[in-house]
């Protein structure tokens, strides 16, 4: 299965890739490199600077999910699963 998520650019992005690796939840990350989000949070439109994260895995979406949640940075972050 392949999830698509944003984190913060580089350090951010590298050290949630990393820990996603460490702890079995990915077999491999891609860092795609910064490109803007423009979105409104809190009823303020911001603009961001993110990495896309590629995730290649094979655990269940679900537990997946509640610990990459755990883990992630942002309170909400977006998950992408495709199945392949």
């Amino acid at each position: 299965m392949y999830l698509f998520m944003v984190s913060h650019p580089t350090s951010g992005a590298t050290s949630f890739a990393e820990d996603l690796v460490d702890n079995s939840l990915a077999a491999c990350v891609h860092a795609l490199p910064a490109g803007t989000s423009i979105y409104c949070w809190d009823g303020e439109l911001k603009r961001e600077s993110e990495t896309l994260l590629l995730v290649k895995t094979a655990v269940d979406i679900d537990v997946f999910s509640q610990r990459a949640l755990e883990m992630h940075p942002y309170d909400c972050p977006e998950i992408i699963a495709l199945e392949v």
